[in-house]
This record gives structure tokens, C-alpha cells and sequence, in this order.
């Protein structure tokens, strides 16, 4: 590959967007490059389940001729994106082999958004099995693997839109999170993601983990990338009736803007009985550096590990289980052992003790808008550990809070945005990161704290060499 192509691979999409706006560059030249990028490459990585090629050089030609023509949509015209493959459109997965011959009869909403914007689809991503099962070397879908050292994984359940990402096989991705599936992802890759608001993408069409905790959200190599993904992919949905009516602001507006004076939170109590000392080291250098950028942090406390961990578990264990009953009953050799077991689990838990758990969330949920009296962000790892091998067979009675401490389900549970960041690696040369949240619909501000740590750092800068 050029000097000139790999540049070009991993530049912001912001950038390339105000390239195309100029005419400096095509949609045509713009996606058949980086067509052709994924056909050096995904083999390697293992991004991709479909790569829409046909598709995506007719929408890249039709998006020049718009172009050309003074009919210039906005930043995501001519755009190269994926999309994670539990989203409808065209053949669609969800990595099961329950769903292997799938193929959806329309795009889901969130697709169609981002098409009407002038979007380039290249094709469907990689994902856990239905967003919850772990893929291994033996899986029938194989899993993704990171691009900064390729034996080990990338995180998931959004392991393609990450990878694709931090590759150079896509600008930016649409991704599901529904206890840190973007956000966790995005911290493996070394790349950003977002999780906005409960309801504030359409999640028609979208193949569901977690009808209480699901989100949809975007991933990028930086926050006003990502910024502009939310722009053009959210907005109240009549087909999804826990779609949001709240108006859709502008989610740059306050990019650029200095944080001076803005209040962090910072609940130490939820990470401090298993954080490792490599992602701890980080994190406080990350508090620290928006400390110089003006913040004033303070120590907050909201619920614990263990306690987030029980109720998060348990919804989304009834929540799925309730949507996979019939394929469990008749197929259940067709799903991976590990997702067996949580989808088993699930159905082992009572109505009361349901209505109980949800009762448990609630003031969970409460507990965390209640800290926004007193500060206007809150800051958290995103994990206590880093990327981990990839394994060879499916992990049996797997319970991901016990082998993995991961902090971002705190805020599936609370509903509000949640933007993840790289601040860092780790001594094997693996990403670090972590994540801010803020008020509901207050992407904004969560948008502008991000923007103001990345600039003020390289990490979003930097890219793994792959068929460099």
C-alpha cells in the first residue's frame, strides 16, 4: 500500500469530509480505496462478515454526482461506514449460526439515517453471537482480532465496528451497547465510542440483547467523528416506541469549548476492589490532565461493583432469555455454550424476583442522576483490565463480572451518555482508556469534556501498522 493511502486510511473523518465538501478528493476514490484496504486486510483481522462492494462504489458514485452537482448533505456525504451485523440490512447474522442464511427484507432505521446523509455503506461487522456470546478459535463465526496484536481480542460485543475503526477499514461505525458493548470495544481498539442517551437512536430493526439496557451508538477515531455520527443517525423513531422525542441539538456545538470550572465526579467506590494497577495508573493521569485543563474533581461515591454487577446481570439475562425462548428450546446445539448459559440463567429467574431487580435498578438509577446536583460529569475506567487472548474454546459457566471487571454497565443502567476514550497503553503495548458520562441528553457537554482531554493528548492520534 502507498505512503498516500494509509494516510488517507486513517485520517478523521471530519477531515476527509471537508475534503470531499472542497472536491479535493471523490466518494468514488475515497471508497475504492478503501474497498480495496479491506481486501488486504480483513482476512487478517476479521472486521467484516460482508463487504457490500457493488453496493457501496454505486452509493459512492451516486454520492459524487450530488456532490458535483451543489447537492452537498453534510460531513457524512460520500462517507465509507460500517455497521455492526445485528442491524438489518441486506444479509444479517448476528454471528449465529442460527441466523447464518439470514438476509433482512429493509434497512433497519438507523441505516436508513445514515444513507439519507449521504452515507457509504461498505458493509456488516463482526460481533459477539447475538451481542452476548464469545466468540473462540473453535466458534462457528471466528472471532475478530485486535489490530494491535492480533492474538488477542478485541472486546466486544461490538468487536468489528471497533476493529474496523483502529484498522483503517472504515471512518466511523454504528454499534450496540447494552452494558458496554461500544464502549468496551472502543477502550480494546484504542479508539472512541459513544453511548448516548437511552432512546436517542431508533433501534428498529435492530436485533435485541436487552430491551431495557439496549442503546445504539456510534464509534470513531475521535469525538467530534463520533459527533458526527449521532448527528445523522438520531432523532425520534415512531417504529421504536422507546424512541426519544427530546429535540436533537448540535452535538459539535461545544466542541472547542475549555472545561474550566466544569465539576468530575469521581466514584472511586465502584472500581477500587478490582481495578489493575495498569488501567488505575491511567485513569489518574486522565483525572489529573483534566484537573490542568481547568475541572475541579471530587470523590463522589455511587453504587459497587458487586451490586451494579447483580442487577445488570440478571436484566440482561431475562431480558434476552425471554427473546431467544423459542430458538432455545428447539435449537439449542446452535448456540455457544457460553450464551447458552446466560440465556439458561435467565429463565431461571422468577416474575417477582424480576419485578424486584428492576425495582433495585431503579434506585440505582436514581442514585446516579442524583450525583449531577453536585457535579456536572462523572469519570470512571471503562475496565480493570485490558484486552485478554483470544480463546480456544467457549468458556463454560461464564459470568463476565467475575473474569472481567468492567465498569460501563453502571450506565446502561442509568441511561445516561457515556463517551469512551483512550488515555494510553498498557506495558504489552495494549490500549487503555476510559469513559465520562453526564445528564441525560447532555451528550453535548460529555462531547466537550472528551473533545478537550483528546486535544490536549496524541493518544486518538495514534494507529497499529497493518499491511502497512
Amino acid at each position: 500500500m502507498s505512503k498516500s493511502f494509509e494516510e488517507l486510511a486513517f485520517k478523521p473523518l471530519w477531515q476527509v469530509a471537508g475534503m470531499l465538501e472542497k472536491r479535493e478528493i471523490s466518494p468514488v476514490e475515497v471508497t475504492g480505496m478503501t474497498l480495496e484496504r479491506i481486501s488486504k486486510i480483513n482476512s487478517v483481522i476479521g472486521a467484516y462478515y460482508t463487504v457490500f462492494e457493488k453496493d457501496a462504489m454505486n452509493s459512492a458514485r451516486q454520492a459524487e454526482k450530488e456532490i458535483l452537482a451543489g447537492d452537498y448533505r453534510g460531513p457524512m456525504h460520500g462517507i465509507p461506514f460500517g455497521v455492526k451485523d445485528i442491524f438489518e440490512s441486506g444479509p444479517t447474522t448476528a454471528g449465529s449460526r442460527i441466523l447464518k442464511d439470514y438476509i433482512a427484507n429493509e434497512d433497519c432505521t438507523v441505516v436508513k439515517k445514515l444513507k439519507d446523509a449521504g452515507g457509504v455503506l461498505l458493509g456488516k461487522l463482526a460481533n459477539y453471537e447475538f451481542a452476548a456470546g464469545i466468540p473462540t478459535l473453535s466458534s462457528y463465526f471466528k472471532p475478530t482480532r485486535n489490530p494491535w496484536n492480533l492474538e488477542y481480542d478485541t472486546g466486544g460485543s461490538s468487536s468489528g465496528p471497533a476493529a474496523s475503526v483502529a484498522g483503517g477499514l472504515a471512518y466511523g461505525s454504528i454499534g450496540s451497547d447494552t452494558g458496554g458493548s461500544i464502549r468496551f470495544p472502543a477502550f480494546c481498539c484504542g479508539v472512541t465510542g459513544l453511548k448516548p442517551t437511552y432512546g436517542t437512536v431508533s433501534r428498529h430493526g435492530v436485533f435485541p440483547l436487552s430491551w431495557n439496557l439496549d442503546h445504539v451508538g456510534t464509534l470513531a477515531r475521535n469525538v467530534r467523528d463520533c459527533s458526527i455520527l449521532l448527528q445523522a443517525s438520531s432523532g425520534y423513531d415512531p417504529l421504536d416506541p422507546t424512541s426519544s422525542k427530546h429535540p436533537v441539538p448540535d452535538y459539535c456545538a461545544k466542541l472547542g469549548q475549555d472545561i474550566k470550572g466544569k465539576r468530575i465526579g469521581v466514584p472511586r467506590n465502584l472500581f477500587q476492589e478490582n481495578c489493575g494497577e495498569e488501567s488505575l495508573s491511567s485513569f489518574n493521569k486522565a483525572v489529573s490532565r483534566m484537573e490542568d485543563l481547568g475541572a475541579v474533581v471530587s470523590e463522589v461515591e455511587t453504587v459497587t461493583f458487586s451490586q451494579m454487577w447483580a442487577i445488570f446481570w440478571l436484566i440482561m439475562a431475562v431480558d434476552s432469555s425471554s427473546y431467544h425462548i423459542k430458538n432455545l428450546r428447539k435449537r439449542p446445539e446452535d448456540f455457544a455454550p457460553d450464551l447458552r448459559f446466560l440465556l439458561a440463567q435467565g429463565l431461571m429467574v422468577s416474575g417477582p424476583a424480576y419485578n424486584t431487580i428492576q425495582r433495585a435498578r431503579r434506585v440505582i438509577r436514581e442514585k446516579v442522576l442524583s450525583l449531577f446536583k453536585k457535579v456536572d460529569l462523572l469519570m470512571v475506567p471503562v475496565s480493570g483490565i485490558t484486552a485478554t487472548p483470544i480463546m480456544k474454546e467457549p468458556p463454560t459457566n461464564y459470568n463476565p463480572g467475575e473474569n472481567y471487571p468492567i465498569y460501563s454497565p453502571l450506565f446502561n443502567l442509568s441511561g445516561t451518555p457515556a463517551l469512551a476514550l483512550p488515555c494510553g497503553f498498557s506495558k504489552k503495548g495494549l490500549p487503555l482508556g476510559f469513559q465520562i458520562t453526564g445528564k441525560p441528553f447532555d451528550e453535548a457537554t460529555v462531547l466537550q469534556a472528551g473533545h478537550a482531554y483528546e486535544q490536549s493528548t496524541k493518544w486518538h492520534e495514534m494507529h497499529p501498522v497493518l499491511g502497512g
